[in-house]
């Protein structure tokens, strides 16, 4: 029988405790009762060493999950399906060598399947994550802000998930594409990875990589894109190749909301990702998502503009509202941005859904000044 873990010997307000605690306030609103240990036991594999930093010690590598270093993100997708509670990290001490954090990667995505369930032959995983992550050693930082993340997702009825991200900017870029072109070929065709690489060519670069793990499915695979002053319609463009005028039209609206008099210039940060798979080929599977800190100006801002985007496209808001609520308080900052990281749009199929990544916040902030 699992038993509700919770953390040790840590000092006080770590940010083990205080994720850990917003977890324990999030489980009831995401009507998970019945999941609460193993939501709590994944949390402890995954962030038990890279979370227990107190907010304001210095860590021994800065992580490039959040613009401040800091290791944990939550994540939304919400559409018109249930809403799963998400949250994804930086996994192991910081300190560790890139070989080190491979092993440990491998025994807790080993550990982590077995909790929650979830199909995979481990080995062949393993062997593809070698692959796809097999950093220079020659290099005097081979290790730039952490190679690899995982998320774990948890739904009401039981069904849960797991992702192994791993970074993709170690290296040059034709070494990057290298690793993506490989990582492509496991899942797909590489005939339609030579084609997205044609659409991207002078317009984005490899961002990273991840494989999804479920009860249900085989592992599926995605690969991320970074583009940096593109103009949304050439992104359009893109959604339409991928999936269809229709996607592209319901993009054009999303920019309309949250980009505002902005959508007329040339976008800053952008992800682009694709789902690669055996069904690829008889459904979308793309999304494109913005830096918060390039689309909004301020937490208000964001917060403002996302109910009003939800609200136009008949989504319930209630998760977002939660959540927020629980990691900032009900408090938001006119100011700055600092808990809204990532926004955007994505479709499985026919199935459209917002994505928002927040960050939380150490206990010690000011709500006034720092959220």
């Amino acid at each position: 029988m699992l038993q509700n873990t919770q953390p040790r010997g840590r000092l006080e307000s770590s940010w083990y405790d205080l994720v850990s605690e917003q977890l324990q306030a999030l489980i009831p609103r995401f009507g998970l009762e019945r999941a609460s240990a193993r939501v709590h036991r994944a949390y402890e594999l995954i962030c038990s060493e890279s979370l227990g930093l107190h907010p304001g010690a210095q860590a021994i590598r800065s992580s490039t999950l959040n613009h401040d270093g800091t290791p944990i993100q939550y994540a939304l997708a919400l559409g018109h399906g249930v809403v799963p509670l998400q949250f994804l990290s930086e996994a192991g001490d910081p300190g560790l060598s890139y070989t080190d954090g491979r092993e440990f990667i491998d025994s807790r995505v080993r550990e982590l399947s077995a909790l929650l369930r979830l199909k995979g032959d481990l080995d062949y995983i393993g062997a593809l994550i070698d692959r796809s992550a097999t950093v220079n050693a020659h290099e005097a930082d081979p290790d730039r802000g952490g190679t690899f993340w995982i998320g774990a997702s948890f739904a009401p009825g039981g069904k849960c998930g797991l992702k192994v991200y791993i970074n993709g900017k170690n290296g040059t870029e034709s070494e990057q594409w290298d690793r993506l072109d490989r990582f492509a070929a496991h899942f797909g065709d590489p005939k339609q990875q030579h084609e997205l690489r044609r659409l991207v060519a002078g317009k984005m670069s490899p961002l990273g990589m991840a494989i999804s793990l479920s009860g249900d499915d085989n592992p599926t695979g995605r690969v991320y894109l970074s583009g940096y002053g593109n103009r949304v319609p050439y992104y359009e463009g893109l959604l339409e190749h991928f999936g269809g005028e229709q996607y592209a039209d319901a993009f054009a609206q999303y920019t309309e909301v949250m980009l505002g008099e902005d959508r007329a210039y040339p976008t800053q940060s952008v992800v682009f990702s694709v789902g690669i798979g055996t069904t690829l080929s008889r459904r979308t599977d793309a999304k494109i998502e913005f830096c918060g800190h390039c689309l909004f100006q301020s937490d208000s801002q964001a917060r403002d503009r996302c109910l009003r985007w939800l609200a136009l496209r008949k989504v319930d808001a209630l998760p977002y509202v939660e959540l927020l609520d629980v990691i900032a308080a009900g408090q938001t900052s006119p100011a700055k941005v600092s808990t809204h990281i990532y926004s955007g749009l994505g479709w499985k199929g026919q199935q459209e859904y917002t994505t928002i990544y927040l960050k939380p916040h150490p206990p010690c902030a000011s709500t006034s000044d720092e959220l």
